[in-house]
């Protein structure tokens, strides 16, 4: 019979679940964390805290002791592993549909997987439950070729505006520690739906699997209509972060140097303040051709974003803990999509913008003057923006397409490059002193 959302959402599950027969819930909740545990099972079972760092570890063998040991990396959102159109590195976990849980769990226990060394007897019977109950026909609900959900989303509209937007919000944008919701369905709409029935691997959002599967591929339908966040804003909150990432995002670095910043620089520099060595700027520079020694960014210009979010938390950046999936998204937007070729702007040699100052007046007196004055020495947190143009015309030239971090100086991207160039050369012509 179909579920009809007439109250609070939490009063709709409740309800589905005591209409289940004895002892069913049980097996759902069981089956809905075994689909947690193969989404991430080091974030599911709490790894860090349910081992001690000092202590040996067991070895882990098979597909545990590889890569993350994630089941999703071989097998797939589809389930289909290297035959499904999800992803995948190896064969797919239909056969295992419908069969006896302890076949699978003794096959996870079995050096070939090596989960025995990782994962206690519950962890094992929960994925063994998914594995063997828990499975979905991703075909029957997305079609493989368009991606689209199988559903119709006036009918989905009504379950996640009462069930999903309390915490991802009507648009889906509101979640910061993930993709927004309408670009994860559209391009991964198996780990869409995989995650709608399952819950997020340690997560505070609940498992719909007791819902007809018909409404779930109905909200996926509608969450597929959801906006992208836009990529222009993305971009130059990016740039912000490349120059104060802490200060952009309210969080705090962590104490002493970053680990990869340059030991003799530090040494040479007394008034550096280790917090300032975790700035991306500190060791790429303003015009993002590296220094110290440290490789520049413009061959990124251009580069795949994804690979850039993923360098930013390995071990020579360690950025992974530290900032969102928003905040790496809108990093590697920025790195691959946004920087500026400063020698079209500023002589080095010179220290000067190329512009035309005189064109420049107007653009100023009317755009920044509100701010800064039409001297540029109305604010007085700051030094006279004549001395700072002149100073260092990288990081102005910077600071006018992205913004200040955690300012509200609006980014000036969407302007003409050459009146950008005149609004600088211009500020370069103000009085240096307050």
């Amino acid at each position: 019979m179909p579920v009809r959302i007439i109250g609070p959402a939490v009063l709709v599950l409740a309800a589905l679940l005591a209409a289940l027969p004895a002892g069913a819930e049980e097996v759902l909740s069981s089956i809905a964390r075994g689909g947690r545990l193969y989404d991430n099972w080091h974030v599911e079972t709490g790894e860090h805290e349910r081992r001690i760092s000092h202590l040996r570890k067991e070895r882990a063998e098979g597909a545990a002791g590889t890569g993350s040991g994630r089941c999703v990396e071989c097998h797939g959102w589809d389930y289909r592993g290297a035959d499904g159109a999800s992803g995948g590195t190896a064969r797919g976990l239909g056969a295992f549909q419908g069969g006896d849980p302890a076949a699978v769990a003794a096959l996870l226990r079995h050096p070939s997987h090596g989960y025995g060394a990782l994962l206690d007897a519950e962890d094992i019977q929960d994925l063994a439950n998914f594995v063997t109950g828990g499975q979905v026909a991703m075909t029957d609900h997305i079609d493989p070729e368009t991606l689209r959900a199988r559903g119709e989303p006036a009918r989905g509209a009504v379950y996640f505006q009462t069930i999903c937007a309390n915490c991802h919000g009507a648009d889906g944008l509101q979640v910061e520690s993930m993709p927004p919701l309408g670009e994860l369905g559209r391009d991964q709409p198996w780990h869409a739906l995989h995650s709608m029935m399952n819950g997020h691997p340690n997560g505070s959002m609940p498992a719909l699997r007791a819902l007809d599967r018909a409404v779930l591929t109905d909200t996926l339908a509608y969450l597929q209509t959801l906006p992208q966040r836009d990529p222009t804003a993305s971009l130059v909150r990016g740039g912000r972060l490349y120059d104060n990432w802490f200060k952009e995002n309210g969080r705090t670095p962590p104490p002493g140097l970053h680990p990869s910043f340059p030991a003799a620089r530090a040494a040479m520099d007394e008034g550096l303040r280790p917090q300032s060595t975790w700035r991306c700027v500190e060791c790429h520079g303003w015009d993002y051709r590296g220094r110290d020694g440290i490789a520049g960014l413009r061959n990124l210009e251009g580069a795949d974003p994804a690979a850039v979010a993923a360098a930013l938390s390995n071990q020579v950046h360690q950025f992974g803990g530290l900032l969102s999936v928003r905040d790496l998204t809108d990093l590697a937007r920025f790195v691959t999509r946004g920087q500026v070729d400063m020698a079209v702007f500023i002589d080095d040699a010179e220290r000067r913008f190329k512009g035309d100052a005189a064109a420049g007046e107007p653009f100023f007196q009317t755009i920044c003057a509100t701010c800064h004055g039409k001297d540029g020495r109305a604010v007085r947190t700051m030094p006279p923006l004549g001395r700072m143009v002149a100073s260092d015309p990288w990081r102005s030239l910077h600071s006018v397409y992205n913004g200040h971090p955690g300012d509200t100086m609006p980014p000036l991207r969407a302007m003409p490059a050459d009146i950008i160039g005149s609004i600088l050369a211009y500020a370069q012509t103000l009085p240096a002193k307050k």
